[in-house]
């Protein structure tokens, strides 16, 4: 009966160990992560050296190599995307690659000569939140929090969410989706349209 009862407790005592372990966790890689990609993304947006089209360019290839765009995409889409065909999965894929690298741009170049800051980060279930300020200098009074959302993808890190002032962005663009599909019969074809005028 002791020993049965010795065994309980070290089972406690690794199960608590374990959530205090997660609770502290070191998250410094995905807060360097968070930080070199927003002052990457703010320089190339606010240098003035380069033309529209170098800068797309450099914004484009930043933002692809750093965020999940098949899992987001997919997001958005919600129930559209299992009732999709192929040929309109990826037209759709390939109409929202351009649609989200602008959304991305025009709200990051909102902030071309700011510095980022890392406040903290913590787990949320299988993700990473790095919640950042955005200051800009001689004005440390005026502080805009952005909340990054992140996944570990085959060992890389990938941004999948990005929250201004408690906004998520992608739930933001998932209700606006549903609904126009929703109010469009669900015409994917109709919705891609919409997010190419958007871009052209």
């Amino acid at each position: 009966m002791k020993i049965m009862q010795f065994k309980k407790i070290i089972t406690l005592i690794v199960f608590f160990s374990s959530l205090n372990t997660l609770a502290y966790a070191n998250f410094e890689s995905e807060e360097k992560f968070v930080s070199d990609f927003a002052t990457s993304a703010i320089n190339i947006l606010g240098d003035e050296s380069l033309n529209n089209n170098d800068k797309n360019i450099q914004f484009t290839d930043l933002v692809m190599s750093s965020i999940d765009i098949d899992f987001i995409s997919q997001l958005v889409l919600g129930k559209y995307w299992k009732l999709a065909s192929d040929d309109q999965r990826a037209n759709y894929l390939k109409a929202f690659k351009a649609y989200f690298i602008s959304s991305y741009a025009n709200r990051l170049d909102q902030y071309s000569g700011e510095k980022v800051v890392v406040i903290s980060s913590n787990a949320a279930k299988k993700y990473v939140i790095v919640k950042t300020n955005i200051i800009r200098d001689g004005t440390e009074t005026l502080k805009i929090e952005l909340d990054w959302r992140l996944i570990k993808r085959d060992g890389r890190t990938k941004i999948v969410d990005l929250s201004i002032e408690g906004i998520s962005l992608i739930i933001a663009e998932r209700e606006t989706f549903i609904s126009y599909l929703n109010n469009n019969d669900g015409n994917l074809a109709s919705l891609i349209k919409m997010m190419q005028s958007k871009t052209n």
